[in-house]
């Protein structure tokens, strides 16, 4: 009876101390799964870091050279006002001396030949002014395309800013 006894502890008992023993992990095997788990973490976060770093800066440089166009295309444009109210009162300055001298050459004192050269420049800046009027509104609508666009990528920045810094 002795002997069925130990057979049945050998055969019953010691398999389920085996398995016992593989399901709880030596202390250190297990530090060393937990260790490997947080180096995969940290990992991934880098990984996830290392994105946002490069999304960051693909929207910043586009930021920065939208910035650029911004500026080229408001100087363009203040050039072209500057020069459209120049050539303005040009005009105005052509128009009062085209009827002085209309009024001479109807008084004697002038050729009319003299008026004919001043009409001519006189149409030659009307001509120049309402092509820079289309060119201002041009630059006007250009500018304000690339504003939407510079605001565009600034929405962007913050949105991706906000995302990478907000606690997850």
């Amino acid at each position: 009876m002795n002997r069925l006894l130990v057979c049945f502890v050998v055969l019953f008992l010691a398999p389920a101390n085996v398995l016992a023993q593989s399901k709880t992990q030596p202390p250190a095997e297990q530090s060393l799964q937990e260790l490997v788990a947080e180096v995969r973490q940290l990992r991934a976060t880098l990984q996830r870091m290392n994105a946002g770093v490069y999304k960051v800066q693909v929207i910043l440089e586009q930021l920065k050279l939208r910035q650029e166009q911004v500026t080229r295309l408001s100087r363009e444009l203040n050039d072209v006002r500057e020069n459209l109210s120049e050539m303005q009162a040009s005009r105005s300055k052509m128009k009062v001396l085209l009827e002085r001298q209309e009024a001479e050459v109807e008084a004697g004192t002038r050729h009319p030949a003299e008026t004919a050269n001043l009409k001519n420049e006189l149409e030659a800046i009307v001509e120049r002014e309402q092509r820079m009027m289309v060119r201002e509104t041009q630059l006007a609508n250009e500018l304000e395309t690339e504003r939407a666009k510079l605001n565009e990528l600034n929405d962007k920045l913050n949105l991706l800013l906000e995302q990478d810094l907000s606690p997850r």
